[in-house]
């Protein structure tokens, strides 16, 4: 049976925050005094997502109507959007803007009149810092500080733990979901593989990350 809305979110903010069957507790990186960083008004643009608030023109108070508004009826389509294995779900609407671009927005109910989140598996949407689809592990690293992650290639995979850095004040408001460039994890099959599965946490400092070209594919950003 497919989690309902609320346990989902329950579910990823459980991934952003602490472990998930092989994510240790001991694997938590040490506790500290993080800044809240804040987006410069500078740095908000029409394609800027801020992690419990918007991405770009969206919020929580978009309704479908404005993503018509915003985006052309031609390009929406309707459907229930299921991710993590099927084990989370949303009444969702996607947003096609092309080959591997566009967004998913996740709504509170089937009404589609306050949305929840949204999925962005598109790269001209970024945080403030610079965060978006495409950013790589080294890149991440130097924005956010070091980092522990789940082990690639499963449902709840390739997701990178936020407390303890820089970004600490975005749990369980983004989650990014990370995974290996397909050409070099076929190059590098037996070293993939040791990176890969239920019960591995990794270091963003493992060279085997940028050596497989691991980046982030998608974001999941929900709303306060």
């Amino acid at each position: 049976m497919f989690l309902n809305s609320k346990i989902a979110i329950a579910t990823l903010s459980l991934l952003a925050i602490t472990s998930i069957s092989g994510f240790a507790a001991n694997a938590i990186l040490p506790q500290k005094k993080q800044p809240v960083i804040t987006a410069q008004a500078s740095k908000v643009t029409k394609n800027t997502i801020i992690p419990g608030k918007q991405v770009g023109a969206i919020t929580r108070k978009t309704k479908r109507a404005d993503l018509v508004k915003l985006f052309g009826a031609s390009k929406l389509k309707d459907e229930t959007t299921r991710f993590f294995g099927g084990e989370a779900e949303f009444p969702g609407t996607v947003i096609n803007l092309g080959k591997d671009r566009g967004l998913t927005v996740l709504w509170k109910d089937k009404t589609r009149t306050q949305v929840r989140g949204v999925m962005v598996y598109d790269s001209q949407w970024k945080t403030p810092e610079g965060i978006g689809v495409g950013t790589t592990v080294s890149q991440l690293q130097q924005k956010i500080g070091k980092f522990k992650m789940s082990g690639l290639g499963w449902d709840y995979g390739g997701i990178p733990q936020l407390q303890g850095t820089k970004i600490a004040n975005y749990q369980a408001k983004l989650v990014l979901r990370m995974s290996v460039d397909e050409k070099l994890a076929q190059k590098y099959e037996k070293e993939s593989l040791a990176i890969s599965g239920d019960g591995v946490t990794l270091s963003s400092s493992n060279p085997s990350l940028n050596r497989l070209g691991v980046n982030v594919r998608q974001m999941i950003v929900f709303f306060d």
